[in-house]
């Protein structure tokens, strides 16, 4: 239970007028009238399909008693519910989820991790770090959350303010002392982090995604830039000198340590790299030397993933000797170059590559590795950008030897629309080598059935995900689980 004047205190600058009375106490924060209790506070924030104004009636019939919005109000004023209309209402819910939870930020060393591709594995890496060393660390990413050894569901990669500041307030409690976090662009665009604070930085790389939501890569670039802003005075930055937009970073007054493979001039720069099918060996050059690390990786990104890992971890004031000792024993994340093994001569690999330089990743990365034939199942997201649709054809076109297009999580589009934008640019290239089948499973399926041994099945799109999307509705599905039937019922002789 928290006054709502004092949290006012903090929104003067944002609060344009308020209707009824201030002297309450308030249990509770929601942006979903559903799920309104008693005394709550309820956000009636815009969206691109809704407007939250609409459910202002609903949120009060369930219990809220002050209601934040932006904009006109052209509904009836109840008696008893106070209506605060402020400026920037996104920005607004996070300062004021902040206050409510006793802004646990002041407590804990927040690291966040952007950038299109990478996020995953290297917010997981700088986590198993801290673990590894005994430190009492937390995780908030697209997979899960994690609060020292206790794991939550992960709704979105980076939560809503009143959730994320409440997620963050439990680790407050439990006395984490680290934690490691994914930052969208779009928690960036809307606001989601106000009121963090985070120690240090990584950008891993950009390239296409997400742009049914940006419109455009600069839109989409600068929205990421935004993460910068919320660095605290001494923080620090790790960005990839390699990639064409990260690389062009100018950032003045700020402790920036670029990373790079190739550029001598950077801070943390590869220098030789063995690998073999159960990993690779790294040498690299660092700013407190040179560090050589051991790791179960895989391929050319995660080369990256590893060494922005080791720039925050030095920039950080680890040693080189632990930084090298406890990386070396991280597994890998589920649905990132994860081997299905269950005794088959041909390699199964499940991906979340779902954009073109995902794809493009991944599949560089087996080829390095696969003595047959590499085969990929994929589809395409619905109701997202599509015009990496046929960039993602193209590519599994020229990188592997046969391709099965179906569907991933189609959403309200039409599935077979979906794979028609895929066809194109398998077409574009003049391949043949491939075949739609809608149906997920099937085309599971027959590419375990069709495998040779040496062969790479590469099964990529939905990675760690347990469900499918079609229509609006939810329904269970695993890659993973679906790929071992397949497998074991070919080993056992029996396909259905």
């Amino acid at each position: 239970m928290k006054n709502l004047q004092d949290i006012l205190g903090y929104l003067k600058e944002e609060i344009i007028d308020i209707m009824g009375s201030t002297s309450l106490y308030i249990e509770g924060i929601s942006v979903d009238s559903r799920k309104v209790k008693n005394d709550y506070v309820f956000f009636a924030l815009p969206g691109t399909k809704d407007d939250g104004k609409k459910y202002i009636d609903h949120a009060i019939s369930n219990g809220a008693k002050v209601i934040f919005y932006n904009g006109d109000l052209n509904y009836a004023i109840k008696d008893g519910i106070t209506y605060i209309k402020v400026n920037d209402i996104f920005k607004v819910l996070g300062i004021f989820s902040s206050s409510f939870y006793d802004f646990p930020n002041k407590h804990l060393k927040i690291f966040g991790v952007t950038g299109t591709n990478g996020k995953t594995t290297t917010a997981n890496l700088i986590y198993h770090y801290w673990k590894s060393k005994g430190k009492k660390s937390g995780l908030i990413g697209t997979i899960d959350y994690r609060i020292d050894d206790e794991i939550y569901p992960s709704n979105f990669t980076t939560p809503q303010p009143h959730e994320l500041q409440e997620l963050l307030r439990k680790m407050v409690d439990k006395e984490i002392e680290y934690v490691s976090m994914e930052v969208s662009s779009h928690a960036l665009a809307l606001k989601r982090i106000e009121g963090l604070e985070f120690k240090g930085v990584i950008f891993t790389n950009l390239t296409q995604d997400h742009l049914d939501f940006h419109k455009t890569m600069e839109e989409y670039f600068n929205s990421k830039m935004k993460i910068f802003d919320y660095l605290e005075q001494d923080g620090f930055g790790i960005i990839n000198k390699d990639n064409e937009w990260t690389g062009k970073i100018n950032l003045k007054h700020k402790k920036i340590y670029w990373v790079s493979l190739y550029d001598e001039k950077a801070d943390i720069v590869l220098k030789k790299v063995f690998v073999d099918k159960k990993g690779m060996f790294i040498e690299a050059i660092t700013p407190k030397g040179q560090i050589e690390l051991s790791t179960k990786l895989r391929g050319k990104f995660n080369i990256y993933n590893l060494l922005f890992a080791v720039g925050l971890l030095i920039a950080s004031g680890e040693n080189l000797d632990d930084i090298g000792k406890y990386l070396a024993t991280f597994k890998g994340v589920k649905g990132r170059l994860e081997f299905i093994e269950e005794g088959q001569n041909f390699d199964v690999i499940v991906d979340y590559a779902h954009t073109p330089d995902g794809l493009l990743n991944v599949l560089e990365t087996i080829k390095e590795f696969t003595k047959g034939r590499i085969i990929v199942v994929f589809g395409c997201g619905g109701d997202r950008d599509p015009t990496k649709r046929d960039k993602m054809g193209e590519i599994s076109a020229k990188l592997s030897d046969y391709v099965i297009i179906t569907s991933d999580n189609p959403r309200t589009e039409d599935p077979l629309k979906i794979i028609r934008d895929i066809e194109a640019g398998v077409k574009r290239v003049g391949f043949r080598n491939y075949e739609i089948i809608e149906n997920r499973e099937e085309a599971i399926k027959k590419a375990i059935e069709i495998a040779k041994e040496n062969d790479t099945v590469l099964i990529a799109g939905k990675g760690h995900e347990n469900y499918q999307i079609i229509g609006t509705q939810k329904y269970p599905f695993s890659d993973q689980e679906v790929a071992r039937k397949y497998i074991k019922g070919r080993l056992s002789g029996h396909e259905d």
